[in-house]
């Protein structure tokens, strides 16, 4: 009865995530830009319910998401990623920053580590990383990258959590469609490597990328 209740919400739940407004296809014609939705709070509102509800899962106590657990190191390298790169979105605006984390560590063009993903780049022979030359800016860009305690750092965590366990059990639906890049929706000028890969949709405060033209 529980994988039947879980099937219906996953179902469900991913049938707004590619219906409503809330996560826009990139290039939609009800979007003013080109590749920013429009705002629309009662879809917002109703994609970060679907996909709150569909964490909360992990307290079903479901056996097939029993069977592999995510690390502590683990849980902690995405978990940062998610707060540094999305602390203060919504929680479609994190889940989808995990995704692309996710999907980095399943293609053959990344490491395959959470952690080794989030801190590919190039480093110094001491082991630390060369300013401006990683994947994930906040990783070098000479700041201090200890989250602040508190409810976003824990939110992250908890978003991060569900997410790798997930992914270790094959039970995600990709909200990003497959996305292994994205970029902020507010700068003035695309990263030069946008221009290169195919859009997929735009979430909160990012626009996200696929595979290369």
């Amino acid at each position: 009865m529980r994988r039947i209740i879980i099937s219906i919400l996953l179902t469900f739940s991913f049938f707004f995530f590619n219906i409503n407004i809330g996560i826009a296809p990139l290039g939609s014609k009800t979007s003013p830009h080109p590749f920013v939705p429009q705002k629309a709070t009662n879809a917002k509102v109703i994609l970060n319910g679907l996909i709150s509800s569909s964490l909360q899962l992990e307290n079903l106590n479901i056996p097939s998401l029993q069977q592999m657990k995510p690390s502590e190191e683990e849980v902690q390298c995405l978990g940062r990623n998610i707060y540094f790169e999305a602390a203060v979105e919504s929680t479609a605006g994190k889940v989808a920053v995990a995704y692309v984390t996710l999907n980095r560590v399943s293609s053959a063009f990344y490491p395959n580590t959470i952690c080794e993903v989030v801190k590919q780049g190039r480093h110094y022979s001491s082991g630390f990383p060369v300013r401006d030359r990683c994947q994930f800016s906040w990783y070098c860009d000479g700041k201090g990258d200890v989250p602040r305690p508190g409810s976003l750092w824990e939110e992250s965590q908890r978003v991060a959590k569900v997410m790798i366990q997930r992914h270790l059990n094959s039970q995600l639906l990709d909200i990003t469609d497959g996305s292994t890049h994205y970029h902020a929706n507010w700068m003035e000028e695309y990263p030069r490597w946008s221009h290169q890969r195919k859009k997929l949709v735009s979430i909160d405060q990012h626009i996200f990328y696929g595979a290369r033209l």
